[in-house]
């Protein structure tokens, strides 16, 4: 049977209104990303961000994020990135091993869980007509 989807699009992580600025500064400054122009129509508060083919969306909502939700970021460096997490004072949480990738989870400044991973031998690329 084939997928009615094609691939991920976004995902959106949620922030209360006073945590906004730092939440936008954490995904441009410790992940790394490129914050992107929001389209007319959306809500003003909150940000949008490239990750490769997909988009990671901030926005503002009072509501706490669920304990175990979360996202995955892949990196080519590993030890790299957690020595970026670290340094930017990041607390990281352990993942259970799983055979053929690295992996930690840390959460953003408003609590939004996510998973960093690498492959150790990289996967074939997705088709994203077969997904």
């Amino acid at each position: 049977m084939r997928s009615v989807a094609r691939r991920i699009d976004h995902v959106n992580v949620t922030t209360p209104e006073e945590l906004e600025r730092d939440m936008v500064a954490w995904y441009e400054e410790v992940l790394g990303l490129t914050r992107i122009a929001k389209p007319p129509g959306t809500r003003p508060l909150g940000a949008w961000f490239s990750c490769g083919n997909a988009q990671v969306h901030v926005s503002v909502d009072p509501h706490n994020p669920p304990k175990t939700a979360h996202f995955g970021v892949v990196v080519d460096d590993f030890t790299g990135a957690i020595e970026r997490l670290r340094s930017a004072g990041c607390h990281l949480e352990q993942a259970r091993e799983m055979p053929g990738r690295k992996r930690c989870y840390v959460r953003d400044p408003a609590g939004n869980r996510i998973e960093i991973l690498a492959f150790e031998d990289a996967p074939a690329p997705a088709d994203e007509e077969e997904i």
